[in-house]
């Protein structure tokens, strides 16, 4: 073959890989599984806000009932910081959601000392209280908090240390570990 004639074909094979890479082109729209869809994404409270007349905003917390995770909604005036929004949580449920059968595994409002975060990971430095609980209530008050914490835009795991340092923290599956966890970790107990 001639070195045009190469050239030629080289650049038509390029040029076909390329286009066969692209996204490809619908002439109508195709409707997306809900389950397919990153967890929050399809929640009307991520990234934006309901805000009242008082300037505070819906917030989301994680109860308990029944052994599993409930979502209950919150007002928390502004800044919404995560202390704040775990300061919430410890508050626990309202009394018409007692009434329904629902609580909290936290011990009390002292259950944290701190939270920053690190990327799209917070971290939660427990007091002593907390380790104080029953293995069942133990997980559930994890669940609680990774549930509540990563309802939160821009954040995805959870990482807990007590005084500073990491600890093994107990995971749905049975197993202990010193890393982030996420909702995956909890997804036994996750809402109905």
């Amino acid at each position: 073959m001639k070195p045009r004639r190469i050239r030629v074909v080289v650049v038509a094979g390029v040029l076909a890989g390329v286009t066969a890479c692209g996204v490809p082109s619908q002439d109508t729209a195709t409707k997306t599984n809900p389950k397919d869809v990153p967890f929050g994404l399809l929640n009307e409270n991520s990234g934006v806000n309901q805000i009242d007349q008082s300037g505070a905003r819906d917030i989301v917390v994680f109860l308990a009932k029944n052994g599993r995770l409930v979502r209950a909604e919150r007002k928390l005036a502004p800044p919404v910081s995560f202390e704040r929004l775990l300061d919430k949580l410890a508050q626990g449920p309202t009394p018409s959601e007692v009434a329904a059968g629902t609580r909290s595994a936290l011990p009390d409002g002292e259950s944290f000392r701190s939270v920053t975060l690190n990327g799209g990971t917070a971290i939660v430095d427990l007091s002593r209280p907390f380790t104080a609980l029953s293995g069942s209530d133990q997980l559930l008050a994890l669940a609680q908090i990774v549930w509540t914490l990563t309802s939160r835009p821009g954040i995805g795991q959870v990482q807990f240390t007590l005084g500073g340092a990491a600890i093994d923290i107990p995971r749905a599956n049975g197993s202990l570990t010193p890393s982030p966890v996420s909702r995956d970790d909890y997804a036994p107990l996750s809402p109905p």
